[in-house]
């Protein structure tokens, strides 16, 4: 059964894709912004754009949800297996509408690719300020710091407080 259907319901389509590559954008231009803010050192405003990558990164898991059930009732249509991605659904489509399509998709994965990257990197980059301000802690206060190991077999590490922070733990 290779039904087609009317070209006013690949609108929904096209504009869900289209905007699904505008929101990656807007992920990446988070992420690019938290690196500066890491590089600038300045923890609160990390803190905060981190905060604001989470909440982006729900939106987008929402805005592929519904993506992959459009494509999925975009399957059903075509008279497909609903598990296949759009890419492997583009035959089903008009000559006209391929090209386009496949633009989208293409952008999308090249957008998720960035994303990842750049995900990466910033996730590098605050792990080693981490290390690098235990071990300068860890210079300034040698006998305040025990290395052990989690259960997990990774190392752990104890600090004594000073006393006058022993209050606030």
């Amino acid at each position: 059964m290779n039904n087609t259907p009317a070209e006013n319901n690949w609108d929904p389509l096209v504009n869900l894709l289209r905007h699904e590559v505008q929101e990656y954008g807007g992920l990446y231009n988070l992420l690019e912004r938290q690196q500066e803010e890491i590089f600038k050192r300045d923890p609160q405003l990390v803190l905060e754009t981190n905060t604001e990558i989470e909440d982006y990164m729900s939106k987008m898991g929402d805005l592929r949800e519904n993506r992959e059930g459009l494509v999925r009732d975009m399957a059903r249509i075509f008279g497909a297996d609903e598990d296949q991605p759009l890419s492997k659904l583009l035959a089903y489509f008009p000559d006209f509408m391929r090209p386009m399509l496949q633009a989208l998709v293409d952008e999308i994965n090249h957008m998720v690719s960035r994303t990842r990257h750049k995900a990466r990197q910033n996730f590098m980059l605050l792990s080693r300020t981490m290390e690098i301000n235990h071990e300068a802690m860890q210079r300034l206060q040698p006998g305040n710091f025990n290395k052990t190991y989690t259960k997990k077999g990774q190392v752990g590490v104890k600090a004594k407080l000073p006393s006058r922070y022993q209050a606030f733990v």
